[in-house]
């Protein structure tokens, strides 16, 4: 057989039924291959937009996200897309198509040679700091070992993307797959002692008067939410969320106090402040969760931190009073089985405290009922109407952070976003990604006027599949995230503003029909829930204007008074 129709077929055996592609020249027959393989093929406008697609349906269908793109340009078009699957630890394999091989740099070995062939570069060297693995298919017997070997590290540990550049005279290729040979993992290492470590944490949970316990991003990969909601109903003690972590259990639990860190809700800061024993799961902790100066914490708080990650683990500025590399998995059970075969603390009058500052500090309140719209109230009525066959997407700046303070997760809905780096113009991709990887569910996607522009093109990909995704399109002036730093740390000295870049001056319904997509305006606060009912009626895919007040102020919860 062929090596691309060997390659086609391993995705198969991997349960890959989608692929996110733009063909070209390089990647000819790999093109070929899928095409004939059953896999289903989305094609992209631009190859960034790629493994963000793929990444997103990593995360909905938490398994393997799949990439082709071709030579040159096609695969360092990739490399945006690469970098977020790569920060946010999405499991995506991206296959790159090559000139043969006798034209490549990397065959050459020529120091200093920029290209050879045409469209031709050297992609492995580049991707390698983005990629947990990235190789070049040198020889036809090496595939079923290195596409096993890529799966293997995008899967295993820390998820993270892999790459595989296959040049055109390898795709062609005939190999005989009985005489492959494959991959074998070795043997973990540096993975300490669980029953120990156990212990440790549990005789210093036991020992605390306001424990705390942090759930980030580990805990959805590892597919632990049930034993989280096990473990924190033992236990009886606080929960608050990582940015990633925010629809593991309904914000209304009452051992939940939502969204923590920088961004966080209005009471985090007062919870963390006050914790003295910190229990972190599969959260790594980030400047913005913690404060760049620790200021979320109490000066002698004793953090625990379980990663599977080592580097997570030795990063400066967090003092750890326990650091544990683990599996969540093994640990979390083993914690659970400790708290049930001897009593913990009794921290009844801990969580009614936080229960007092959540009810005292809502983040919406009568006063958001206003016109123009004001985005809490907007967001708020969006997460509240939608329900467990919804996922709701965010991108950057404004509808990011809204969203992460006001949505609650009542009814199951899993929410995708730009975690890390709450980039402009994700929103588009990550949803298109979501939607082919839950065909059943309904996408509800919001972006900015100004991250829209990032990713325009997609919008040919909403309407030509006929995808079940409600896009809404922030109106606010363009940039309203900016504008506030500008204003509170420049004296307002602005820069891409509407009158010196055009920024925000884009004709949406114009857009919308430029793109074969129908055009819905939301204008006022007053329609917002017979709009959203009407919105979300049938499964079209639709572009929903939202008209929001320019001046919108973003809740900060180390820096506001309030926080």
């Amino acid at each position: 057989m062929r090596l691309c129709d060997y390659i086609a077929q391993f995705l198969v055996k991997q349960g890959v039924k989608d692929i996110f592609m733009l063909t070209g020249y390089g990647a000819m027959y790999m093109n070929d291959a899928i095409q004939q393989s059953g896999i289903k093929y989305y094609a992209t406008r631009n190859e960034a937009t790629a493994p963000m697609m793929a990444e997103a349906y990593a995360r909905v269908r938490q398994s393997l996200g799949a990439v082709c793109v071709t030579a040159g340009p096609g695969a360092t078009n990739a490399i945006p897309g690469l970098a977020e699957a790569f920060v946010d630890s999405a499991p995506i394999l991206v296959l790159s198509g090559q000139v043969e091989s006798r034209y490549t740099t990397h065959k050459i070995g020529i120091p200093g040679l920029r290209t050879f062939g045409s469209p031709e570069i050297n992609i492995v060297p580049i991707v390698q700091s983005l990629t947990k693995f990235a190789a070049v298919v040198e020889e036809p017997s090496q595939i079923r070992y290195l596409l096993e070997k890529a799966v293997y590290y995008a899967l295993s540990g820390r998820p993270g993307p892999v790459w595989l550049d296959v040049p055109l005279d390898m795709q062609q290729m005939e190999i005989d797959p009985s005489s492959l040979k494959g991959f074998v993992p070795t043997a973990e290492s540096n993975i300490g002692d669980i029953d120990k470590s156990v212990k440790q944490a549990f005789e210093m949970l036991s020992s605390a008067k306001k424990p705390l316990i942090i759930a980030g991003h580990g805990i959805r990969q590892a597919c632990l939410a049930s034993q989280l909601r096990s473990l924190v109903e033992t236990l009886k003690v606080p929960v608050i969320f990582s940015r990633f972590g925010q629809d593991l259990m309904p914000h209304s639990h009452p051992f939940v106090f939502g969204h923590g860190g920088g961004k966080g809700s209005r009471y985090c800061k007062a919870i963390m402040n006050q914790a003295d024993v910190v229990v972190s799961l599969g959260c790594r902790l980030a400047p913005q969760f913690t404060g760049h100066d620790f200021e979320a914490f109490a000066k002698d708080v004793k953090i625990i931190m379980v990663d599977i990650d080592p580097a997570e683990l030795e990063k400066p500025g967090i003092p750890l009073a326990l650091k544990i590399r683990a599996h969540l998995r093994p640990f979390m059970d083993a914690l659970l089985n400790e708290v049930k075969l001897q009593p913990s603390g009794n921290w009844e009058s801990w969580v009614n405290t936080c229960r007092e500052f959540k009810q005292k500090n809502p983040m919406v309140t009568v006063a958001s009922k206003r016109n123009p719209i004001d985005l809490y109230y907007f967001m708020y009525r969006l997460g509240e109407l939608s329900g467990k066959n919804h996922v709701l997407v965010t991108d950057a700046g404004s509808n990011y952070y809204v969203g992460g303070q006001v949505w609650n997760f009542e009814s199951g809905q899993r929410e995708i976003m730009s975690g890390t780096n709450a980039a402009m113009g994700t929103s588009i991709p990550l949803a298109i990604g979501a939607a082919v990887a839950a065909p059943d569910s309904q996408i509800l996607a919001v972006t900015g006027d100004g991250s829209l522009e990032l990713n325009i093109q997609e919008l040919k990909t909403i309407s030509h599949y006929k995808l079940n995704l409600k896009l809404f399109v922030i109106n606010n002036g363009g940039y309203a995230s900016m504008r506030k730093w500008q204003d509170t740390y420049f004296d307002g000295r602005r820069i891409d503003t509407e009158e010196s870049t055009g920024a925000g001056t884009l004709n949406l319904k114009q857009v919308a029909k430029a793109f074969d997509l129908e055009h819905v305006c939301i204008e006022r606060y007053e329609d917002i829930d017979v709009q959203l009912k009407k919105i979300m009626s049938d499964d079209r895919p639709l572009f929903v204007e939202v008209m929001t007040d320019n001046n919108q102020k973003i809740f900060e919860a180390f820096k506001d008074k309030d926080g």
